[in-house]
C-alpha cells in the first residue's frame, strides 16, 4: 500500500470577511504553512499525518484514500488541489500519490 503526498501550496485570508463575520482570527491559518508536506501513515496509507489540522483532513481523507490505494482522482488526475473548509481563512492543497 502506497501514501498520499500533501502539500501546502497556498494560504489566503480574507479580512473583509472576518470583519464581517466574527469571531474569525485576524490571520492566515496558523497550523498550515506554504511548503510544508505531509505524508499519510499507517498500515493502509491513509492515517491523518502528524501535525496536520483535522479540519482539513476530514475535508481531504477520501481524495488521499485514492491515491494511497493507487488510484487516480475522477480515474484520471495524477494530482489534485483541494482547499480546507475554512472560508474566511482556506488553504490550497495539492495532493498525489507517494511510495512508502
Amino acid at each position: 500500500m502506497g501514501k498520499c503526498k500533501i502539500t501546502v501550496l497556498k494560504t489566503l485570508y480574507f479580512e473583509d470577511l472576518a470583519r464581517e463575520y466574527p469571531p474569525y482570527e485576524t490571520s492566515p491559518c496558523e497550523l498550515l504553512r506554504e511548503g510544508q508536506v505531509f505524508y499519510t501513515g499507517g498500515p493502509m496509507g491513509v492515517d491523518m499525518p502528524e501535525g496536520f489540522c483535522e479540519a482539513a483532513w476530514r475535508s481531504i481523507f477520501s481524495f488521499a484514500a485514492v491515491y494511497a490505494s493507487g488510484g487516480k482522482i475522477y480515474g484520471r488526475y495524477d494530482t489534485h488541489v483541494v482547499a480546507c473548509p475554512d472560508g474566511v481563512r482556506p488553504v490550497l492543497l495539492r495532493l498525489e500519490a507517494a511510495e512508502n
